[in-house]
């Protein structure tokens, strides 16, 4: 088992992030390469609360049921694969979109799956709804093409509304609840890591931004926009000395600090009625913080370490588990507003791919496509037999081994290219117990993937994953 050393105070920040590098340590290859770990969730508006949807390292997961059973969705009947974490957003009529490197795509059963040929060609960096649901925005740009915003409305017309400035990489997009008309947007200049805060009030149609004299360089993440002012904006920034929340109450001309650890804050979720959120560290040292009033002032609630939060109707709230073992804790809930965290399920526990009837066919996200990659995914995402001791569904350690569990531990899956083109070579391999890990690494992980694949790929955690 990786025991992670707390680094020197100025890379603290980045320490949670090591457990995304694992597959970096380990002498065979998981699935399309990658540690599997929960990255992003999102539920329907204005629903139950019972379907949920979760952006994993290797697919989607969907949930029927609050999150007692999940079916998989692979990436490739998706239109992605490899180590593109596209964002994602739900509409009310429980449609998932998600955004792709050149395009843009939607289900809703996780069968068929359709093509918004609008946007094709276009880098989908982050997708979001209004409070309703009705209305879907998404923010595209890359090296080689101009940012841009678009509005899809009621209707299901795709529409530009405006572009972004010159050099610059877009990072994360809201809507102003009490006013529709009103957009932020964040990015930075290509080549810089200083956060920017841009602001609309014609609907995307013209946008306007200034620099800012906070103290560190870093991205910003579009946390929530007040749901009463629409010039109140949180936000969250991460550094190389830790990550902060930021309150500007006057749209981007000044800034205030809510909130400040010393670690990668990969969480934030808002209520549903945008009254009450929460920030959540990687590290469970510094754990979960809550704030009743509108983001004025966080408290600390729990030690737990999350990977990324979600508030669902019904008081729950979700949260993307950080496993330092394979098999271990994928999922975790809180039903008393994040005092205790549970976890739920474990990759090992999902069901398989969805259910698509007799008929689905090899494009369909159900179909054979991701049925025949299935048994090699569940073989990457579950402990080996000979792992060792078991864990408990709480991520302890269990009383005795799941050796026993085929559920659990599968036997190894030969070498070979799997359907949706990852490749699996044996069984994972026990992490190495040594600081693997160096601080020159850290901020690779964060800012270096906005140079690979033709210099147009960044790290597409975002206000998705990160929250």
């Amino acid at each position: 088992m990786l025991r992670l050393r707390r680094l020197p105070a100025r890379w603290s920040s980045f320490a949670s992030l090591a457990t995304l590098a694992f597959v970096c340590s380990t002498r065979d290859a998981h699935a399309n390469g990658r540690f599997p770990l929960a990255q992003a969730i999102e539920s329907v508006p204005g629903s139950d609360g019972s379907t949920i949807f979760l952006r994993a390292t290797f697919g989607v997961l969907v949930s029927r049921d609050a999150g007692k059973t999940w079916h998989w969705i692979c990436e490739r009947a998706l239109g992605y694969e490899g180590a593109w974490d596209p964002p994602i957003a739900v509409t009310h009529d429980g449609r998932l979109w998600v955004g792709l490197e050149r395009g843009l795509v939607s289900t809703v059963d996780g069968c068929t799956v359709d093509t918004s040929h609008e946007l094709d060609g276009e880098q989908v960096k982050d997708l979001t709804v209004d409070p309703k649901g009705d209305t879907l925005w998404a923010l595209t740009g890359a090296p080689d093409k101009a940012g841009a915003i678009w509005r899809r409305d009621a209707a299901g017309k795709w529409q530009r509304m405006g572009g972004m400035p010159e050099n610059i990489n877009p990072m994360t997009i809201e809507v102003a609840p009490s006013r529709p008309s009103r957009i932020y947007v964040t990015g930075q200049p290509y080549g810089t890591v200083r956060g920017w805060l841009w602001r609309s009030d014609d609907g995307g149609k013209t946008i306007t931004g200034a620099k800012n004299d906070v103290e560190n360089s870093g991205p910003f993440f579009i946390a929530a926009v007040d749901p009463k002012d629409p010039n109140r904006v949180l936000l969250r920034h991460l550094h190389t000395t830790g990550s902060t929340v930021l309150v500007t109450p006057d749209a981007g001309k000044t800034f205030k600090q809510v909130l400040s650890m010393e670690s990668a804050m990969f969480g934030f979720a808002k209520s549903p009625d945008g009254l009450v959120y929460f920030a959540g560290s990687g590290l469970p040292e510094h754990g979960i913080y809550k704030s009743e009033d509108r983001g004025e002032h966080f408290e600390r609630v729990t030690n737990h370490g999350v990977l990324c939060l979600h508030e669902a109707p019904g008081d729950h709230l979700f949260a993307c588990e950080n496993p330092a073992t394979l098999g271990g804790p994928g999922i975790g809930l809180s039903t008393d507003r994040g005092k205790t965290m549970n976890a739920i399920a474990a990759f090992p526990d999902i069901k398989g791919p969805v259910a698509c009837g007799a008929d689905a066919s090899a494009a369909d996200a159900g179909g054979a496509l991701c049925a025949d990659a299935w048994p090699e995914t569940r073989a990457a995402v579950s402990p080996r037999r000979d792992a060792g001791a078991g864990r408990s569904r709480d991520g302890g350690p269990s009383e005795t081994s799941d050796a026993g569990d085929a559920r659990m531990q599968p036997d190894a899956a030969p070498t070979r290219r799997s359907a949706c083109g990852c490749v699996v070579v044996g069984a994972p391999a026990p992490f190495p117990d040594r600081a693997w890990l160096t601080t020159g690494l850290l901020p690779l992980l964060v800012w270096g993937r906005a140079r690979s694949r033709r210099g147009s790929r960044h790290d597409q955690s975002g206000k998705r994953s990160l929250r």
